[in-house]
């Protein structure tokens, strides 16, 4: 039997998860995961009787103001709605929390939170590193893009929280750069969240999926004495029911050592983020030890001494924020940089060039030097406009402009951050069943999974849902809208199931 240990600010949870039965499995412990349990662990939102801006909004919230959000009708709510998500929950629930947002608005939140802990519904969080997800692995000085107020999960205000952890760690005097956080900050906020809305039972940290396979109508008897086969009471079901079966690896840090673990459960969430497997340029030498698809493995280099100020360039490739972000540490280290991207700068599709210039002065920076001629700056020289041919096992690296010619450079490192996809290789065939299209990989912008965008529930699978950047939502903000979708649905088969009435609110 696999124990698997979760430390939550040194708060240790163990719990024998071999073969075992749950309601409802999340993977992946990000802001998606976490916001998804804060739902299922009984904490339900109503309308607080605030004003909304949207006067045909505010009139359907009135209509059942004393029934929480979570069991009313979300297609109704939600219709009309527009905004920078294509999820409609999603929009919703960010007019409900954050309204007028888009705006640059900070109006107070139209929902009041109500804890029942009898309305909790049985489920685990599994997730390979800490509470967080990549926020935990980020570098700890870059800034978010979002707002930091945008960042907050239901529940604990982000922005009163930041103000009190600086004002313990004696930082009151910190800089609040433009209403932006650190991406540290962000991080403990997270942790911290876990642990202050009583959420850590349900977590288990180092933790790898390694599959989910469906069910369909499974029994395990036990021939002597005709009961489930499976060794834990909570796993007697209802003839015929739907199951899936989640087994994994548990990583016992302090040990050194692993185990399997399997559960049995009739519903599965996918909130696993899309960063976990970077995209390539399947080009030769690309797999040479100086040739990196992150940003972590060139601060290793860096930190080890192996790049300093006066080595040989680093090559960075792409045009998006992580090759920005990359720019921006290798410049305040004075390490020269040399920026490869295959469209003109000026191009409309240039992720940085949308970004407004007082909220992001530093991306504005990289965008400028972007658009600069050669000598605007001795530490950086933009080679807009070329793709990459080949790596070379004596650090050189050749490089084709648009017209074809080519040109031979030489480096120290080159960090190639071109985008990534989610790493679903725990479905079948890595999810691409589940996808808009069927016959390509997963993506967050082309090829989503494919759900109802009222429950966030698999059009190919009931009982998968997805999540977060899986279906599109990449910011926090508007990812919380699809936990939303997801515990309204359970609740509503929860509900279906037991032939009960909506739970009014008294007032």
């Amino acid at each position: 039997m696999a124990n698997i240990s979760l430390s939550v600010d040194c708060e240790i949870h163990c719990c024998e998860i071999d073969h075992c039965y749950t309601q409802v499995v999340v993977i992946g412990n990000g802001p998606s995961g976490i916001c998804m349990s804060y739902f299922l662990s009984g904490n339900w939102p109503y309308y607080n009787g605030q004003p909304h801006q949207l006067e045909f909004l505010q009139q359907r919230l009135i209509e059942n103001q004393g029934i929480s959000i979570l069991e009313q009708d979300l297609e109704y709510l939600s219709s009309g709605l527009e905004g920078r998500s294509s999820n409609p929950v999603s929009l919703l629930f960010d007019n409900l929390h954050h309204p007028n947002a888009d705006m640059g608005a900070e109006e107070e939140s139209c929902l009041q939170w109500i804890h029942d802990k009898n309305r909790q519904i049985p489920h685990v969080v599994l997730g390979n590193g800490l509470p967080g997800g990549t926020w935990q692995q980020m570098d700890d000085t870059l800034l978010t893009l979002s707002l930091s107020n945008w960042m907050e999960l239901p529940g604990m205000e982000f922005k009163k929280w930041l103000q009190d952890t600086r004002l313990q760690n004696d930082e009151s005097a910190r800089p609040d750069n433009n209403n932006r956080a650190n991406v540290s900050e962000v991080a403990q906020y997270y942790t911290e969240y876990v642990r202050k809305m009583n959420l850590g039972d349900n977590f288990y940290s180092n933790v790898k999926v390694t599959s989910v396979k469906k069910l369909t109508g499974m029994r395990v008897i036990n021939s002597e004495n005709g009961e489930p086969e499976i060794a834990c009471r909570r796993c007697r079901r209802l003839e015929g029911e739907n199951m899936f079966e989640v087994k994994g690896i548990a990583r016992h840090n302090d040990l050194g050592t692993e185990e399997p673990f399997c559960i049995f459960t009739p519903n599965v969430v996918l909130a696993t983020g899309t960063s976990d497997d970077p995209n390539r340029l399947f080009v030769p030498g690309e797999d040479l030890n100086y040739v990196s698809h992150n940003l972590k493995k060139l601060e290793e280099a860096i930190v080890n001494e192996e790049i300093v100020s006066n080595s040989d360039p680093v090559l960075i490739v792409g045009a998006g924020l992580s090759a920005a972000d990359a720019i921006l540490y290798t410049q305040s280290l004075n390490i020269p940089v040399m920026h490869a991207f295959r469209r003109k700068a000026s191009n409309k599709n240039q992720p940085l060039r949308s970004l407004p210039k007082l909220l992001y002065p530093e991306y504005n920076l990289i965008y400028n030097m972007m658009n600069s001629g050669p000598q605007s700056n001795k530490n950086y020289l933009n080679l807009q406009q070329h793709t990459l041919v080949e790596f070379r096992s004596d650090r050189t690296v050749l490089l084709k402009n648009s017209e074809g010619t080519e040109r031979e450079i030489k480096v120290s490192h080159a960090c190639v951050l071109i985008g990534s996809k989610p790493k679903l290789d725990f479905l079948p065939d890595n999810g691409k069943s589940y996808s808009v299209h069927t016959n390509s990989p997963v993506t967050c912008k082309g090829n989503p999974i494919h759900v109802d965008p009222y429950t966030m529930e698999s059009n190919m699978e009931p009982g998968l849902y997805a999540i977060g950047p899986l279906v599109g939502d990449n910011f926090v903000r508007f990812l919380q809208g699809g936990a939303l979708a997801v515990a309204s649905n359970l609740i509503q088969k929860k509900t279906s199931s037991h032939l009960s009435s909506p739970n009014r609110l008294e007032r």
